[in-house]
């Protein structure tokens, strides 16, 4: 009888152990740049400065994720992964501890995927396809984001795939006391990928804390033959006069990636227009040999209503050399053109594309990335 249970125990943990595999992977990304640039805005008015920057690809990061399987072929999943600054050694994303993702969700082939916590918006992730650069780092190459957002708190995430489609809905609470829309994001994302093709679009509504609304629509698309990639990217993105940002974790839609229209050079809310953001970009990726891609692109947004009736337009060219001297490592040389005209060379909404009130920008970087 005791030989028989303790089979039967053994067999028990013996079937336990086979659902319960279970991994974490630390990994993570580190880049920097030193990086030339003229027209800063600065004590002597515009000038140029070169320094060490975030690098020109990607920011910088390390991460904790994880699976488990819980048999039948669902899994448990989590990501809790935190940006820094590699130059200066400070936190990034507002100094979230995990301010670049952090979430735990549950997968089956079946059923799809559902995630909760910090997550990546729809448009950040769709639209990152079909950007030549996977959308940069620099200011002047990843423009986009001040657009679309990057990332969301309080957020459920579901998506599916099906053959080539797959569908993505997302719905990030407001968080705020006595109200389901104030501070609210809705979004879904839906992209068809077969022979070297891949085409999606995203839709995805914000509501500030007086439910004042961004609304962007967009899509793009990419194609591979061999060695040579194509991009193609359109977005439409209209801001309700007054719609703001929170400056900090916690408050009414907490993106400090996410432009507002709250505020124009005759003061404090008094943006009586809705802002709308033309975005386009196309570019091509060539990869002349396994170790060295070329990139060139280019990228325009054309806004209506910067200030009340007036509008702007925001142009970057650039072109970026990479080497690979390994799978984690490359080294990499970008140089870019900006050209800002009408009222987005003095937008009080576009802080991060100031050039010291000229209308041009030249910047020159020479960058190393490593992955691990």
């Amino acid at each position: 009888m005791i030989k028989k249970f303790a089979l039967g125990a053994i067999c028990a943990m013996g079937t336990a152990s086979a659902f319960a595999q279970s991994s974490v992977t630390l990994y993570g990304a580190i880049d920097t740049s030193l990086r030339y640039t003229t027209n800063n805005s600065g004590t002597n008015g515009a000038a140029s400065e070169i320094g060490l920057t975030a690098g020109g690809i990607q920011g910088s990061r390390w991460g904790l994720k994880g699976s488990e399987d819980l048999g039948n072929g669902t899994k448990a999943l989590f990501d809790l992964e935190s940006g820094f600054v590699l130059n200066d050694g400070t936190a990034d994303q507002q100094g979230q501890l995990f301010g670049r993702q952090a979430w735990v969700g549950l997968s089956n082939p079946t059923f799809g995927r559902l995630l909760a916590g910090r997550i990546y918006g729809i448009p950040f992730g769709l639209l990152s396809d079909f950007d030549p650069l996977g959308i940069g780092n620099y200011l002047e190459n990843e423009y986009i984001a001040r657009i679309i957002g990057v990332r969301f708190d309080n957020t459920l995430d579901y998506s599916i795939s099906r053959g080539p489609f797959s569908l993505e809905l997302q719905r990030s609470f407001g968080g705020q006391v006595g109200s389901v829309s104030q501070g609210s994001t809705t979004a879904i994302g839906l992209t068809y990928q077969a022979h070297g093709l891949e085409v999606g679009g995203v839709a995805h509504e914000s509501k500030d804390s007086t439910n004042k609304r961004a609304i962007i629509l967009g899509g793009g698309a990419n194609y591979s033959m061999g060695p040579v990639t194509g991009y193609l990217m359109y977005v439409n993105a209209r801001r309700d006069a007054g719609f703001s940002i929170a400056s900090t974790t916690g408050g009414a839609l907490a993106n400090t990636s996410l432009l507002g229209n709250s505020t124009t050079i005759y003061g404090a809310n008094t943006q009586t227009a809705q802002r709308v953001d033309s975005y386009m970009s196309f570019g091509v990726s060539y990869r002349v040999t396994p170790t060295f891609l070329v990139t060139g692109a280019f990228y325009q947004d054309n806004v209506a209503h910067v200030v009340d009736d007036q509008s702007g337009r925001i142009r970057t060219a650039l072109l970026n050399v990479d080497y690979f001297l390994s799978k984690r490592t490359d080294i990499y040389a970008e140089v870019d053109r900006n050209w800002l005209s009408g009222a987005s060379v003095t937008d009080p909404n576009n802080p991060p594309l100031s050039f010291g009130g000229k209308s041009t920008r030249t910047g020159v970087g020479i960058g190393l990335r490593t992955r691990f």
